[in-house]
């Protein structure tokens, strides 16, 4: 009798749902959040195309829980930067920074976890947790950044999403190759940082400063 293959072989794992879990995590460093099929995932893992029901409704609930895992992961890194940097500008920069490394890391992941592949991410719980949680890591520091240098409560959620902003629209230029631009060449390293302090620099001249640039500019 011939053995079956990986895709046939009943369920057997013992942590099916980490494991399920760990190999799309794998799969989409190769060939991105579009193109991950369960059953290639499944093959890879060796259980049955059934198995994963017992874990997640369908891909969408497998990759929902892909993406909390990275949410997770990401926010991991973000306590451990709030343990080790006591000073408000090294732990914002080090936010920035870890957000836009963590992209180049994780290409595949960093594109599931912040795409349009999962449209109801509300429906999953744990994502929108481990999303929730890794912000409002980062939302802290760049809001104790803020106070320090003048920026009052009711500025500081305008503060938060324009650094959210900064370091969301690095990571995903670099991630698609968009830079640096090759009639522009630059060291994307120091790119990166100058773009990052000069983010801090614009928060750290305060409130009245920003003021007044904004009331120079003509309008929208």
């Amino acid at each position: 009798m011939p053995k079956p293959s990986p895709a046939e072989t009943p369920y057997h794992h013992g942590d099916l749902r980490n494991a399920l879990i760990a190999e799309g995590r794998r799969l989409l460093e190769e060939v991105g959040a579009r193109e991950l099929s369960l059953r290639n995932v499944v093959r890879a893992v060796g259980v049955s195309i059934a198995a994963p029901s017992r874990h997640f409704e369908g891909k969408e609930g497998l990759l929902a829980a892909i993406a909390a895992d990275g949410f997770t992961e990401l926010a991991a890194q973000r306590r451990r930067i709030t343990a080790s940097s006591p000073d408000s500008l090294a732990r914002v920069y080090r936010m920035l920074d870890n957000y836009v490394r963590f992209a180049q890391r994780r290409k595949g992941l960093f594109d599931l976890m912040v795409g349009p592949r999962i449209l109801a991410r509300d429906a999953y719980p744990q994502l929108a947790a481990a999303s929730s949680e890794s912000f409002d890591l980062f939302a802290t520091a760049v809001s104790e950044y803020a106070r320090g240098c003048g920026w009052q409560e009711k500025d500081l959620n305008l503060v938060v999403h324009s650094a959210w902003s900064t370091e969301h629209g690095i990571a995903t230029l670099l991630i698609a190759d968009r830079v640096p631009r090759a009639d522009r060449p630059i060291d994307v390293a120091r790119m990166v940082r100058f773009s990052l302090s000069l983010l801090l620099t614009g928060i750290a001249v305060g409130p009245a400063a920003a003021d007044r640039i904004a009331s120079a500019l003509p309008p929208r």
